[in-house]
Formats: structure tokens, sequence, C-alpha cells
């Protein structure tokens, strides 16, 4: 079974196919990180998309499919422009995918928050007020032994 690579190079291309097409490494093989990588494939996407419109509509105008030739005038077509037009399509549809996901999910994610949170919350607090006041009481306790008035210490500071 073959591994899949994040990032490809033109060296990975099939033996001995002279007449590879390189667009995919315009897409994906920038690479700096693996959202940039998602971004590229759903652009490569974007394009494939163009290019099988393309080839439907050259069957239409010529009666015949494109050839190789073809092919490669339509890939050279492609100018950097209009890759990274694609690109920024790409990161518009995953973000527009993101928010409608995100905008699903909110209603069940503020309802999850909140359900039964109250009273939960209720009995921590009081917990952490017993044990602020127990540790109070046990600092008022070791002071008093020490022979420190901790009442008339205060009432002097109060004065």
């Amino acid at each position: 079974m073959d591994t899949v690579q994040a990032t490809f190079s033109p060296d990975s291309a099939p033996a001995g196919s002279a007449d590879y097409n390189r667009v995919f490494e315009k897409f994906v093989g920038e690479g700096e990180d693996g959202m940039s990588d998602i971004v590229g494939i759903v652009a490569y996407g974007i394009y494939k998309n163009a290019k099988r419109e393309w080839a439907m509509e050259f069957r239409k105008s010529y009666g015949r499919p494109p050839t190789g030739e073809d092919l490669k005038a339509y890939h050279a077509t492609w100018t950097p422009a209009q890759i990274q037009s694609a690109r920024n399509s790409a990161a518009q549809v995953m973000t527009a995918y993101a928010d409608s996901v995100i905008s699903a999910e909110e209603p069940r994610i503020l309802r999850e928050a909140v359900k039964g949170s109250f009273w939960p919350a209720v009995g921590t607090s009081i917990f952490s007020n017993l044990l602020y006041t127990v540790g109070l009481i046990a600092v008022a306790i070791v002071l008093a032994r020490a022979g420190i008035d901790l009442l008339g210490l205060l009432s002097t500071v109060a004065k």
C-alpha cells in the first residue's frame, strides 16, 4: 500500500512520464503548514472542476475530446494569479463551511453549557466558603495560642 505524502515535490512525478502535469504541486506544494495544504487541496478541487467544465465545453464546441496538446495549453492558462485566486476561493469555502458547522452546533453547545450547571455551582461555592471559613478559624486559633490578641489588634488598627 502506498503512503500519501502531505507535500509533493516535482521529483515525486510518476517515473517515465515526461508530460506529467505539475499543477497539483502549484496548489499544494507550498506546504508551509497543514492548513495551507488543506486549502491547496480544496483549491486543486476547484481547479479540477474548472478543468472538467472546460473539457465539456471543448467537446461541445469542437465535437471531440481535448488532445494532450489542448490540455497542455489549458494548463498553461493557469497563471500564478489564477492559482492564488483559487486558493483564496478555497479559503472562503472552508471559512463558510466552518461558520455553518459552528452555527448549526451553537444551540447544542449552549444547551450543554447551561444544562444542570446551577446547583452544582451553588454546591461548589458553599464548599469553597466553608473551607475558607475553617481556614480563618484555624489561623485565629493559632494566633490566640501564640499569645496574639487578634480582636485587640483589629480594634487598634480600626482607630
